[in-house]
């Protein structure tokens, strides 16, 4: 049986992979230190008072003796980068931010390169100079002092327009329409404060590959008298290999990169390094009951657009097909719908970070009759547009495109977890098929090919 020249490109990668010895060699994301962080949804009611807000909260650290540089940056549900400030963090180092206080008061906790270095011997070893890092820039330690600067009041106006109406007060539309402020956040470990993001034509020139980041968040939701406190770690994605100054180009086992749309036109397709993330998810769901049990998906997905992306380009992020969900019970009923957008309706359709019913009752056929309050979804999230790159030598001329999912489950009063919805696979699997295709089952990653 032939084989086209993608699909044993793929196999030769997926080899190489299975062969090394090196255990940070692979594309299974895992709670250890990294180079990037993600957080893939966050929500923020500023008009309210703190007290009855929803809120989201969260902290990086620095597991490492020496200092570093975190660039965070907050893309709109339309994954346009429309804010992004530097974290110094001192050796052992951790930082917590509420998104409350950005958008609600305009303000966020500053960082400097001049703090003082703690003086207490600490287990293990003692902090080191806040210049030691030797990948860092020649310009840190002027242009790390005191950061991020004050915002102006205009520029927090701006903000709150952009991640609710998503709109630019230059008329650009970046974002989708709601009430609360919506979005998602990058943490990539970075050699100086200079203000740059993915975007950037020169962001990969002050990308450093030291796994020494660790996150997580917390959402904090008010739903009338009843509130819920949920939290995890962040979503951690390590740099392979590790190591080495700013930008440096080195080879990687991965087949492509968690910033591979963001990468053409530099020195390597894989100059990030980044681990990719999977395109399908099992999550569980419940609803109903007895208790008024609940369950909401907060769904991260790559967008489509590159560096080069303009303006009118956006809403193709807020409009990201889905290649397929089922719905089974728990007595193995099955409701399903495939190339459809995740609400099957009119605009935004399914944006870059959204969070929706995790019965998809709003675009998925109705239940059976079997009256279950629970049971799980097969969600195939790949967009089939993200990577359509053509003449890349050594990797696949289609991937699927990168997602993230997580189960938030709830019940009254006041109960609530959240939880990473299992994988069917990596960064690293090739492209599921349709269930409905010949040979094709739903299953763990990969599918057998006879």
């Amino acid at each position: 049986m032939k084989r086209s020249i993608a699909a044993l490109a793929l196999l030769v990668a997926a080899a190489a992979m299975a062969d090394t010895t090196n255990n940070d060699d692979s594309c299974d994301i895992a709670w250890q230190p990294a180079a990037t962080l993600l957080l893939p949804y966050f929500q923020v009611d500023f008009n309210s008072p703190p007290q009855s807000a929803s809120q989201t909260l969260f902290t990086i650290q620095n597991v490492s003796a020496l200092p570093q540089i975190a660039r965070v940056t907050l893309w709109t549900d339309w994954a346009f980068p429309a804010y992004s400030f530097p974290v110094f963090l001192t050796g052992y180092d951790v930082q917590p931010y509420n998104l409350y206080d950005l958008f609600a008061n305009g303000t966020v906790v500053g960082t400097s390169a001049d703090t003082p270095v703690p003086e207490n011997p600490t287990f293990g070893s003692q902090p080191v100079s806040n210049s030691a890092n030797p990948n860092f820039l020649p310009d840190v330690q002027s242009g790390c002092l005191n950061v991020p600067a004050a915002l102006p009041p205009a520029f927090i106006d701006e903000l709150r327009r952009i991640f609710t109406v998503g709109t630019m007060s230059a008329g650009c539309r970046v974002g989708g329409t709601h009430t609360d402020a919506i979005g998602y956040i990058t943490i990539d470990l970075v050699a100086t404060c200079a203000p740059k993001n993915a975007t950037s034509p020169d962001y990969f020139s002050i990308l450093l590959y030291d796994n020494v980041l660790t996150g997580d968040y917390e959402q904090l939701a008010h739903a009338g008298a009843n509130h819920y406190a949920q939290g995890s770690p962040l979503v951690h994605i390590r740099a392979i290999p590790e190591g080495g100054p700013a930008g440096a180009v080195a080879a990687t086992s991965l087949p492509y990169t968690f910033y591979d749309r963001f990468t053409a036109g530099q020195p390597s397709r894989t100059i990030d390094r980044r681990q990719p993330l999977p395109s399908v998810f099992a999550p569980r769901w419940i609803a109903g009951g007895t208790n008024s049990l609940n369950t909401t998906l907060k769904i991260w997905r790559e967008g489509v657009t590159s560096a080069t992306a303009v303006c009118s380009d956006y809403q193709r992020n807020g409009d990201l097909q889905t290649r397929e969900a089922v719905r089974f019970d728990e007595h193995e009923n099955a409701t399903l719908t495939s190339g459809c957008n995740i609400l099957c309706g009119p605009p935004p359709g399914s944006p870059a970070t959204t969070a929706v019913p995790a019965t998809f009752a709003v675009f998925l056929p109705p239940f059976s009759t079997s009256g279950d309050a629970g049971g799980w979804l097969y969600l195939n999230l790949d967009n089939g547009g993200s990577a359509s790159y053509s003449a890349r030598p050594g990797y696949t001329p289609s991937r699927p495109s990168q997602a993230w999912v997580i189960t938030s489950m709830f019940a009254q009063p006041t109960y609530a977890i959240e939880t990473t919805a299992i994988a069917l696979g990596n960064g690293c699997t090739p492209r599921a098929p349709l269930s409905g295709e010949p040979k094709a089952q739903i299953g763990p990653a990969p599918n057998p090919t006879p």
